[in-house]
């Protein structure tokens, strides 16, 4: 049996190691903590084909000036990150140019749409399919004419058919009663799945994983090299050696691949959310998004979860949530909630490849080495139709999809 090491224990990385091991692979998880405590822990938990409509779409460039001079909520950026990563920044914006987006956003609704199918077999093999609910989600304005802002991006839902409803807001009020009435108009998008909590389910397919006879080893892999054309990934406690090798770090995939390849062009989204008490009473069903203000709300097994916009800064600079904490009282006048749960703040970074796809396939010039990362705000979403394509790459069979856009050699 040929074995394969899976770097990263994520939902992308996991996705990868079931996807291996139904093909018959002795794969290894490997990952520094046993604990989903990173990327795939901190989102919403949603499910929706409508990320595909990318940040960086034909509107980006004539909205660049409340980006730039950090006047939104939805994006913080942090100027010498951002002129030490100048090069990345120039393509994201290259990228935006509606030719392009607009294939981009297509070649993303491809592995889009496949996430709720994907999802649903393991949820169900773990046991876990109650947790998945199939109302949509929402995104809402403060105004009646909020909504006629999004008339491009309606567009594009109806070119892919996502099925979306203009709502009013009589149509908010019976959609989700918890809400106060501050919500004028939205858009229900209805081909949208979403998960209690996406930690405790990457956590029960790590389980399902290792129940099926999967190993996991908890090593902090500080760097990865080849010897005699042998992989050696050397960890904190000993070094182990791949026949091959899946690298799904996420954020940390790059510092990984430059021991021995060429890293891709990747910057960091961070985000970060705080936890609430769900008062008692008529509770949120959906997660919605509060197109004015910038931020998330999604009711977990761990209270009502605030999640709030894009932050551009190195992944290991200091935290700093004051878009976190902006955003809170807002949330707070659209809906009741408790008190903090916990002290602390969750942060994470989403590694964002300049055209806004995930790297996903043969490592360029590497025999043996795959690379599935770089999945910016939908990893959560695609990570298990993410690991079916690596396994029928691995085993040189047909994609489900064309993968050619996700191909790591595009750069």
């Amino acid at each position: 049996m040929t074995s394969v090491y899976v770097v990263g224990s994520g939902i992308v990385g996991v996705s990868c190691a079931l996807n291996l091991q139904e093909k018959g692979f002795d794969v290894t998880l490997l990952d520094r903590s046993s604990d989903v405590k990173e990327t795939s822990f901190g989102n919403a938990g949603v499910i929706a084909r409508s990320s595909a409509f990318l940040m960086n779409n034909k509107n980006l460039i004539p909205n660049l000036r409340k980006y730039i001079f950090n006047q939104s909520l939805a994006v913080r950026l942090d100027y010498s990150y951002l002129i030490k990563n100048a090069n990345w920044a120039s393509r994201f914006l290259y990228q935006s140019l509606s030719h392009h987006s607009e294939k981009n956003i297509r070649s993303l609704d491809a592995l889009i749409s496949h996430a709720v199918p994907e999802h649903k077999k393991w949820l169900e093999k773990s046991g876990q399919l109650g947790r998945l609910k199939e109302l949509g989600w929402l995104k809402l304005f403060r105004t009646e004419q909020g909504v006629q802002g999004t008339v491009y991006e309606q567009s594009i839902y109806r070119e892919l058919g996502i099925n979306i409803q203009i709502l009013t807001q009589d149509d908010i009020a019976s959609l989700e009663p918890a809400l106060k009435p501050i919500y004028k108009s939205g858009l229900h998008i209805k081909d949208t799945a979403s998960v209690d909590h996406p930690g405790e389910v990457t956590q029960h397919y790590i389980d399902l994983f290792l129940s099926l006879g999967g190993k996991q080893v908890i090593d902090n892999v500080s760097k990865i090299t080849r010897s005699n054309g042998v992989l050696v990934l050397h960890g904190n406690n000993k070094e182990y050696q791949a026949d091959r090798l899946v690298l799904a770090a996420g954020p940390w995939s790059n510092d990984l691949l430059k021991g021995f390849a060429k890293p891709l062009p990747m910057c960091f989204e961070r985000g970060y959310h705080q936890h609430f008490d769900v008062p008692k009473g008529t509770t949120l069903e959906r997660p919605f998004l509060d197109a004015d203000k910038s931020f998330v709300v999604a009711h977990t097994t761990q209270g009502y979860r605030v999640t709030c916009g894009s932050e551009l800064k190195d992944k290991d600079a200091p935290n700093s949530p004051d878009q976190l904490q902006a955003v809170v009282p807002f949330a707070k006048q659209a809906l009741n909630m408790g008190n903090v749960i916990g002290s602390s703040i969750w942060k994470g970074n989403r590694p964002t490849l300049p055209d806004s796809l995930p790297a996903i396939g043969p490592c360029p010039d590497q025999e043996n080495v795959w690379l599935a990362f770089g999945h910016q705000h939908v990893g959560f979403s695609t990570g298990p139709i993410t690991g079916r394509l690596i396994a029928e790459m691995v085993v040189g069979e047909p994609t489900l999809i064309d993968a050619t856009p996700f191909l790591p050699n595009r750069f």
